[in-house]
């Protein structure tokens, strides 16, 4: 519905797909529901529906994997607008942290027991749009009030973060480049990359790539602890005005991926393996 999902997610033995579906009998109620099918047979292996009646029916907030407390974790954004975890090989909920009015989008960064999340839309307690948090992963049952870490007002709704050295990079709705110091979240610098931002920055080579929606392509790296611009290429279409990119850089083999409305990108040198 809508056009958006989620990315499957292969781990270990399973293929993990996630979305909102509603079906017949303890299935009929709309809910953001997670199947794990065995990737060689195709065969269910479990289901599990984590998080409340759904805000949105179309989000996007694919699963991430990481073993926390000696427990294989999925870590998910869900379309009621929690962060839920559930055991990786069972399915079975373990904590729910209840961060937006609305679903998710986003996908969430982990770090030893730290669980990283963003979203754009209203918050619980009203106030400003939007929220990056910091969870500690190592609770269960609805932790919301009692396993936050820090949260700044940072309206990210669409732009998955990255980490690196102790740096949180989120960019917001608006196109800035936020660097956050991943242990209490304070602010350390910024940088502007257009005027609406949906792809997310990556890191290779000491340098960020990331993208904005107004066919620019940003090559960002670090002078006296300030964000600067190594190379900015602004992409167009035939007709001469922008082309849009929503998705985010790829790297691999020595080269740099990503894809506009007008065609599939591809930087590096030739003669890389």
């Amino acid at each position: 519905y809508g056009g958006r999902t989620q990315t499957p997610v292969v781990d270990e033995k399973r293929l993990i797909v996630t979305f909102v579906s509603g079906s017949w009998g303890s299935w009929s109620a709309p809910r953001h529901r997670t199947f794990s099918f065995n990737k060689y047979t195709g065969d269910l292996l479990w289901v599990a529906t984590p998080g409340q009646r759904p805000a949105d029916l179309n989000t996007q907030s694919t699963p991430v994997i990481a073993t926390i407390n000696s427990q294989r974790l999925l870590i998910q954004g869900n379309a009621d607008g929690s962060i839920c975890a559930i055991q990786a090989r069972t399915g079975k909920p373990v904590w729910r942290f209840r961060l937006s009015k609305r679903g998710l989008n986003t996908s969430v960064v982990v770090s030893g027991e730290t669980v990283y999340a963003t979203h754009s839309e209203e918050n619980l307690n009203g106030g400003p749009m939007g929220a990056v948090v910091a969870i500690d992963a190592t609770g269960s049952g609805d932790v919301t009030t009692t396993h936050q870490k820090w949260r700044t007002n940072i309206a990210a709704g669409f732009s998955s973060p990255l980490l690196k050295d102790g740096k949180l990079f989120v960019v917001d709705n608006s196109a800035n480049l936020h660097c956050l110091n991943a242990s209490d979240g304070t602010k350390m610098m910024d940088f502007s990359i257009g005027t609406v931002g949906k792809g997310s920055p990556v890191w290779a080579e000491g340098k960020i790539f990331v993208t904005e929606v107004n066919g620019r392509f940003h090559i960002l790296g670090f002078k006296d602890e300030k964000l600067i611009s190594l190379d900015e290429e602004i992409l167009t279409v035939k007709t001469g005005r922008y082309a849009e990119i929503y998705g985010s850089p790829a790297i691999a083999h020595g080269r740099i991926f990503f894809v506009t409305e007008e065609g599939l990108y591809c930087l590096g040198y030739r003669s890389s393996p």
